[in-house]
Parts: structure tokens; sequence; C-alpha cells
């Protein structure tokens, strides 16, 4: 174990040498003091949408790539992207500082994050063990169900909540060498990802790659993704407002707003503490704008808007999103624009959504290798 882990360090000093997160020059202070692991192909591109603009009557739209944030394996192959590993590099890396040998994370069956989860603690040597909840069913749980098991994940099913969390909470007390990332991988370390990303659109703002946006588009579901590129923005000096679209119904009033300001201050309070050049800094209540029209009746199931939304992304730019989160922040863009919201506007998607084919993967996989309730997302009609 001490070789395994020796390796690990090594690989951590040669990350960091080969990519330093925007973040840390910026704040080279930082660096002294929290762990990083370079897991992503970064900066991601970004890109005019010509077709999808001319569409919908605007010229100057545009998306962030974090569909290509998986790092290149050879052969036009990459890992698993999304947003998701971004907050994985601060995660991870900080995992590892606490010695962890098991990560365990939580998410629905068909989540995005505790597949990222899974594919690069398993690039770390580390074990995974994905404590998943019930959704709805689509081809994309399917599709990351075989591939947490491709990448040797152990999937677990919890009725709830409360049950799910004293199974994790046994788990930590019974190993020492288990380490807990909560669901998304939001938290304040998680946070850092999204700061990160932030000073790196700035950076590409000023290399001429696109004017500063007037609007950012990106989906919210645990919410360490707008949390960080508001506090990224504003301490960059970027306007941009965030429109973070809301994938799922608010459980209590004004839930996700309080969620994102807590976590924009947990991140800014830790990076202020670490480093005291890096500023407390008010929540930017002016450049927040909650859209909850297209959240739909429950986590996971797609609505119609959605659905139109992917068919028309994927016939005009060829670029695949899914109905759980990334078509959900086109829908919300399209309908702005024909309310004649974005006229002139320049708009940036944040697109969150891996959506590359590992079909080749997935097919080397049976489902009934899967723990058995899981069986009937394979078993039971898909309808969307």
């Amino acid at each position: 174990m001490k070789f395994k882990l020796s390796l690990l360090l090594i690989f951590i000093v040669s990350a960091k040498l080969y990519s330093e997160p925007y973040l840390f020059k910026k704040f080279p202070q930082l660096q002294e003091h929290i762990p990083h692991i370079a897991l992503c192909d970064l900066p991601t591109p970004i890109v005019r949408l010509e077709n999808f603009g001319n569409h919908i009557g605007c010229k100057n739209i545009f998306i962030k790539r974090d569909d290509l944030t998986g790092k290149h394996m050879g052969g036009g192959l990459r890992l698993y992207g999304g947003n998701k590993p971004r907050k994985l590099e601060f995660l991870l890396a900080n995992a590892l500082r606490h010695n962890a040998q098991t990560i365990i994370t939580y998410g629905c069956a068909g989540s995005n994050h505790a597949l990222a989860t899974a594919v690069y603690a398993h690039e770390l040597g580390l074990k995974s063990i994905l404590m998943l909840k019930d959704q709805p069913n689509s081809y994309v749980v399917r599709h990351n169900l075989l591939l947490d098991t491709y990448y040797d994940a152990q999937l677990k099913l919890f009725p709830n909540d409360a049950v799910r969390s004293l199974a994790a909470q046994k788990m930590l007390d019974a190993d020492a060498g288990a380490y807990l990332i909560p669901t998304g991988g939001s938290n304040a370390i998680g946070v850092l990802g999204f700061v990160n990303a932030a000073l790196e659109l700035a950076d590409q703002i000023d290399a001429q790659e696109i004017d500063e946006p007037d609007f950012i588009y990106v989906a919210t579901g645990s919410c360490a993704t707008t949390a960080g590129l508001l506090l990224g923005l504003q301490v960059s000096g970027l306007k941009s407002k965030v429109v973070a679209v809301c994938v799922e119904p608010e459980e209590e009033p004004d839930q996700f707003l309080i969620i994102i300001k807590d976590l924009f201050m947990q991140g800014n309070e830790m990076l202020h503490a670490v480093d005291a050049s890096f500023p407390l800094l008010e929540f930017p209540e002016d450049t927040l704008i909650l859209n909850k029209k297209f959240c739909g009746t429950e986590y996971g199931l797609f609505i119609p808007e959605g659905t139109v939304a992917t068919a028309l992304f994927k016939d005009s730019e060829n670029i695949k999103l899914e109905g759980t989160y990334s078509a959900k922040p086109i829908a919300a863009l399209m309908d702005d624009a024909a309310e004649n919201i974005l006229h002139d506007k320049t708009v940036l998607f944040w697109n969150t959504y891996c959506g590359i084919d590992f079909s080749y993967l997935t097919n080397m996989n049976d489902y009934k290798k899967l723990p058995k309730e899981f069986h009937r997302y394979f078993e039971e009609t898909v309808r969307q």
C-alpha cells in the first residue's frame, strides 16, 4: 500500500506541473495548502453555435464544451468528462491527502457524478462505492450503470436518504481508509473546481476567444457548479449573469438559492482562510437568475421542452444532450430567445454533460452482472 500511495503522490506532483490550475496562477499561495490533481483536459473549447443560433434567431450563442473535459487516452478516445471531473480534481486530491483507499459517493441510479467518481477513482487506483437511489428509467441510466461496472464500482441501491446516510456512516466508522464525497461533489472543496473554471473563462475572454458573456446558462442540481461560477466570476471582475436552470422541483421554498449562497460562502471563506489575498465577497444577488420553469415534476423525468431541445441541438450542432440536466438550460435559452431577451446579447451555454458514445465499453458488460436490484432498469420499458 505504501508503494501504491507513493506512485499516487508522484502522479499528483507531475500532474500539477503539467497543468497548474488557473486558481493557483492567480493566487499562488493556495497551492501550498489545497491539494489538486490534474484529471481534466483543460481549457475546454468555446465554440460559436452558428446553426443553433440561426435557428433561434440569435447570432452570438456559444458553448463551453465541458463534454470534453475527459483526458485524451490515445486513438481518438477520451475518459468520461462533463462538469464533475473539474470538482474531482480537488475532491480526489483531498481524499488522497487523507490516505483514502475507498471513495464513497451518492447519486441516483443514472448519476453522472457517481459515474465520473468511479472513472477517476479507478484511474487513481482507488475503490469506489456508489450509493444510489431510484430514478425514472432512461437510456442514460442504462448507459451509466454499465459504465459504472466497467470501472469496477460497487453499486448499492437505497430507498431513501436516511437509510443511505446511515449505511454510509457505518462504512466510514468501520474503515479508516473510506472517504465520502457528497451528492454531485457539492461541498466547499467541490466549489473550487468551478472557481477555477470561471478563471479559465476569464483567461479565454482575455485571449479574445469570446466577448464577456451577458448571460451564462447552466444546469443546477446540487448547486456547487453555480456557486463556484458565481465566486470565480466575481473574483475575476466579470459581470456576466448566471442563468441557473433548476433541474428538479424544490422541496422547500428558495431551496436552490439557499444552497447556492451557502456553498458560495463556504468556498469563499475556505479560500480566504488559506490565502488572505483572496477577498471575502458579498453574494452577487444581481448576477444570479434562477430559472425554475423547466424543472419538471420530479428528478430525472424528462420534460417535452427538453426533448425538443435535445433533438434540435443534435440536428444543428451534432452535440448530444440529456434530459435530466443539460437539455433544460437549452430549453430555457430557447424560451428566452423567443421572448426577445437575448437579442444582440453574447450568450454562453456551459455544457455539463459528457455525451460521448462509450458503447465500445458498455457493450462489454452484461447487465445481469449488476446487483439484482438494478436489473429492472434493463428489463422495464424505457420511454425517454
